[in-house]
């Protein structure tokens, strides 16, 4: 049987985080990436959220590689607690 009170102090269950992809960049060497539909799951939102976040540069900003739209994983997981907290109060008006 568990504890109430203990049960009230665990975190929520994480979100899987979604395995970022290794990209070349240009002046060599790999990064970790994310894409959109990856970053819209890190940080629990919808795209729409995600786009309104981007506009008011509460996330970290995005790179073109080839033609496409991507973000450093490290920039990502660092700014998680941060728009994660943002999306609450948008969500609670």
């Amino acid at each position: 049987m568990t504890d109430p009170q203990i049960q009230a102090t665990t975190p929520e269950a994480a979100a899987p985080n979604p395995t970022p992809r290794r990209v070349p960049l240009p002046l060599g060497g790999l990064a970790l990436m994310y894409s959109r539909e990856q970053l819209a799951i890190v940080y629990r939102c919808s795209h729409g959220e995600l786009g309104r976040m981007l506009r008011a540069k509460m996330a970290p900003l995005p790179i073109r590689l080839d033609g496409q739209i991507l973000w450093y994983c490290d920039e990502v997981l660092g700014a998680q607690a941060s728009a994660i907290r943002t999306l609450e109060r948008w969500r609670r008006r």
